[in-house]
């Protein structure tokens, strides 16, 4: 089996930064790939679970061509931002399961 490796020589900073810079943008259109990356999770799983969540984000979905298709689910950044907030204050208001209580 062939192993392929990646020395500094052959990483494109420029390119590299462009992108990060892109995606710290507050208006960035972030990918499942991108948001499952912010939140610990696969994009699999962000598209199949996560997204579908009440409250979740809508996805915003661009067209690609005259034939209608469109192209894969995209989120803002700062709505993304927003719901991670909203959801983590949720559930401290909720609190966490009951302790079990010991008898002594």
């Amino acid at each position: 089996m062939k192993r392929m490796t990646t020395t500094a020589s052959d990483l494109n900073y420029t390119e590299l930064a462009r992108q990060i810079a892109t995606r710290m943008s507050p208006e960035a259109l972030l990918s499942a790939e991108d948001v499952g990356a912010m939140l610990g999770y696969p994009a699999r799983y962000i598209r199949e679970t996560i997204a579908l969540a009440p409250g979740f984000p809508v996805a915003i979905r661009l067209k690609l061509d005259t034939d209608g298709k469109r192209s894969n689910p995209r989120w803002r950044r700062t709505d993304i931002e927003k719901w991670v907030t909203d959801h983590l204050s949720q559930r401290r208001m909720r609190g966490g399961r009951p302790r079990q209580q010991t008898l002594m």
